[in-house]
This record gives C-alpha cells, structure tokens and sequence, in this order.
C-alpha cells in the first residue's frame, strides 16, 4: 500500500506539490498573518509545484528518458533532453523566485506560462490528433501545466500594488 502511494506521489508529482502548497499556505497564512495571502501563495507555489517540479522533470527527462516518454505516450528521442534543460532552467526561475524581487518574479511567471502553457498546446495536440491519453499526457501533468500559471499570474496582479 505505501509503496502504490509513493508510486502514484511520484506519477503525480506536480500535483502532489501543487496539494502540499495549498496546505501550507493554509497553515503559514493561519499563524503568520503579516505576509499577505497570495505572497505565501505565491512564495510556496513557485518553490514546489514550479520550482521542485521542474528539477524532477530535468531528473526524469534526463536520466530516465525511456521511462518517461513511456509515460508520456512518446517514443523516446533525443529531445528528452532538451526537455530536461529547459525544465531544469526553469525549475532553478522557480526556485529563485520564492524570495525575489518583483521584477524577477514577473519575468519568471511570464517564461513558466509561455513554457507550461506551451506544454498544454502540445498535450491537447496530441490528445485530439494521436489520441494519446496516457497519464504523463493528459493527465494531472497537463492540468497543472494550466492551472499552476493561472494562479502565479493571479498573484502577481494582487502583489503589484505591495511593490
């Protein structure tokens, strides 16, 4: 049982995450009022489901390339490890951006839409012309690829007035 549950965490990382943001933004807006809500929002989603995901991406995508484009309903090709780059460079933005400045923080939110958002035109693409609905697909994968930059973007407007 425990390792199923492990094993659908990892499947699902983004989304585990993106849970686990939730709560603590929960529990940190509960005990320590004097930040703002979507600034901890902000700071956890950006550090976890944006940050944490896109270094497990670099680490699937470059090191287990078989079995991720397994998953992803992909044959295994030589760009996985373009994929891998491009996740690692924007999981380090992520990271960066927990405690930065407002600037760097909408330069990161603008790079991880265009890629995330870019992610699900893929997805969608090949769900409707190859009708791929693996997990790594369609997934929890491409709904955080849509979700996660909507409520970046949604900070970002809220925190403006605080700069």
């Amino acid at each position: 049982m425990f390792t199923n549950l492990v094993s659908a965490a990892l499947s699902n990382l983004s989304l585990t995450l993106f849970v686990l943001a939730m709560i603590l933004t929960i529990v940190q807006w509960s005990t320590h009022q004097r930040l703002s809500s979507y600034e901890i929002l902000f700071r956890w989603t950006t550090l976890l489901p944006l940050g944490l995901a896109g270094i497990y991406g670099f680490a699937m995508h470059g090191f287990f390339p078989e079995f991720t484009a397994h998953t992803i309903g992909w044959s295994n090709s030589p760009f996985q490890f373009e994929v891998a780059v491009a996740n690692l460079g924007f999981g380090m933005i992520g990271l960066l951006a927990y405690r930065a400045s407002y600037g760097f923080r909408l330069a990161s939110v603008i790079g991880n839409t265009c890629w995330l958002w870019g992610d699900a035109t893929g997805h969608i693409y090949q769900m409707i012309t190859k009708h791929n609905f693996a997990n790594g697909n369609a997934g929890s994968w491409f709904w955080m690829d849509l979700i996660i930059p909507m409520i970046l973007i949604i900070c970002m407007v809220k925190l403006k007035t605080r700069y």
